[in-house]
């Protein structure tokens, strides 16, 4: 599995606007990278082929810190190494104790409630985070979304945008087994899953030329199909560029 390896700055600022817009209390992100410590990476009889695994390259929130156990992860093992073979989202909600997902005990002392995983780009890595409440299945598409273009490179830096802008964000709608998140629309306030969104979309329309599909329009450098992509720039209020 040979890819390029995403910005670790710019994953970092996307690990801290996730931490914030799902009320975690851990995210990370793996990268896929060489297997460079097999002799004394703690998963190794687990690990089906030592060539390449997940290499710990983010971590905000309780820990900052990029050693420890779970430093490397081996691809397709457990639930995270699973999510860069099957690219799709992997959810818990509720009793995550039972789940193996980390030590009982830490969960109930962060009152942690959801676990949500999410592949980066294109086999490019995993992002994971464990949050205080449950997350509806519109916030784990937008983040699979997000991660997604974090890892083509789409959440680069772009400009500032002005609080009436930003208060457009899409939210799910809060039900009592699922509450939502506070929206914060001031300057400066954290960035909502749909606001990382918009301006994933946006960076990569700019970068088309306002071109939607084809090889090389907005569609596939995002991995959707361009009605989806249309029908998401309508929700959320995106133009192309003129």
């Amino acid at each position: 599995m040979k890819t390029s390896r995403p910005d670790v700055s710019r994953l970092d600022a996307f690990a801290r606007e996730t931490l914030e817009a799902c009320d975690a209390v851990l995210v990370r992100i793996w990268v896929v990278g060489p297997g460079d410590s097999c002799a004394t990476c703690p998963m190794r009889p687990e690990c089906p082929d030592q060539r390449v695994c997940l290499h710990l390259a983010v971590s905000v929130g309780l820990s900052e810190r990029l050693d420890g156990p779970f430093r490397r992860f081996p691809i397709g093992a457990r639930r995270v190494g699973r999510v860069v073979v099957d690219r799709r989202p992997y959810v818990e909600r509720g009793d995550l104790a039972t789940r193996g997902l980390a030590d009982p005990a830490w969960l109930e002392v962060h009152a942690v409630r959801g676990f949500a995983a999410v592949p980066l780009g294109e086999g490019r890595g995993v992002l994971a985070l464990f949050s205080r409440r449950y997350l509806t299945d519109q916030e784990v598409r937008l983040l699979a979304f997000a991660a997604r273009a974090a890892g083509h490179g789409g959440l680069e830096s772009v400009p500032a945008r002005t609080a009436a802008r930003t208060a457009r964000a899409e939210a799910p709608a809060p039900s009592p087994a699922t509450p939502a998140a506070p929206q914060m629309i001031a300057a400066g306030a954290p960035r909502t899953l749909a606001e990382i969104q918009r301006e994933a979309i946006e960076r990569t329309l700019a970068e088309t030329g306002g071109r939607i599909s084809g090889p090389r329009g907005a569609a596939a450098a995002l991995g959707l199909k361009p009605s989806t992509l249309v029908s998401r720039m309508q929700r959320l209020g995106v133009r192309r560029p003129s």
